[in-house]
């Protein structure tokens, strides 16, 4: 089976690169770059009103920072248990494109005519892209769908007191945001020592497990796309703001 990856330029793609590509070959990468600041403010706005976008911002300013640093010795404790290679990938497997939803993406997917397309930290895959091959896309979402889909699912899980949801979804891409069909999905255990840096890694290491379940399953065949069901919707979650972190860390003790 040929497997080709659609990636950002984020420690989470190279993580799942380096676990995969042990096991099951990658052939190609196409790695787009990031979208500016400038970019990407202008976009929340548009969704969201400034008055979010200021208070994510300033989260990102004052808590991430201090998040960091407390999460630093739990975040290299789990990368030495779930054995995670934080290894770049190699620049030759790298196929560089400005947005994952170029007209060379759509060229590099038509020559490399993959069995299956492994998606990690894209912006949203546009219908264009997906509709340039009969092969199925694969992403590994930070959430239980459709509950918690769009961003950090296991802290808004916390969040809202649904730790039987606080998990990762591997499931198939159609044009929705974390819509498409589940192919499975497994709880995370939260520690003591864990906050909203950490959530991601234990999310992501329990995704790959799942991801090379599913290639071995598959490993002999081409996998046939299944249909999403439109019906199961669920909500979108973003980015915390500044006082979000800081009144549900004070009322609901989830750091």
């Amino acid at each position: 089976m040929k497997i080709m990856m659609l990636a950002g330029n984020k420690s989470s793609s190279h993580l799942v690169y380096q676990k995969i590509n042990k096991t099951s070959p990658i052939s190609t990468v196409v790695m787009e770059g990031s979208l500016s600041k400038k970019g990407m403010l202008k976009m929340r706005r548009k969704r969201l009103g400034l008055r979010t976008v200021v208070g994510q911002v300033l989260f990102q300013l004052v808590c991430l920072p201090i998040l960091k640093r407390a999460a630093r010795g739990r975040t290299q404790q789990i990368i030495r248990n779930e054995a995670l290679d934080m290894a770049p990938i190699p620049e030759s497997e790298i196929q560089r494109v400005s947005s994952i939803n170029d007209e060379e993406t759509i060229a590099a997917i038509q020559l490399e005519a993959p069995d299956l397309i492994l998606v990690c930290g894209t912006r949203i895959i546009s219908k264009q892209v997906l509709e340039a091959t009969g092969a199925p896309f694969v992403n590994i979402h930070a959430g239980i769908t459709p509950y918690y889909r769009g961003s950090h699912g296991g802290y808004w899980a916390l969040v809202k007191q649904d730790k039987r949801n606080c998990g990762v979804t591997l499931h198939y891409i159609d044009t929705g945001i974390d819509t498409g069909n589940i192919i499975a999905q497994e709880k995370i255990s939260v520690t003591s020592k864990d906050n909203f840096v950490t959530y991601p890694y234990l999310q992501l290491a329990k995704g790959i497990q799942l991801l090379q379940r599913f290639l071995l399953e598959n490993k002999t065949e081409a996998i046939t796309p299944k249909i999403a069901d439109k019906d199961r919707k669920g909500h979108v979650f973003y980015h915390p703001t500044l006082f979000q972190y800081l009144h549900f860390r004070k009322r609901l003790k989830v750091k």
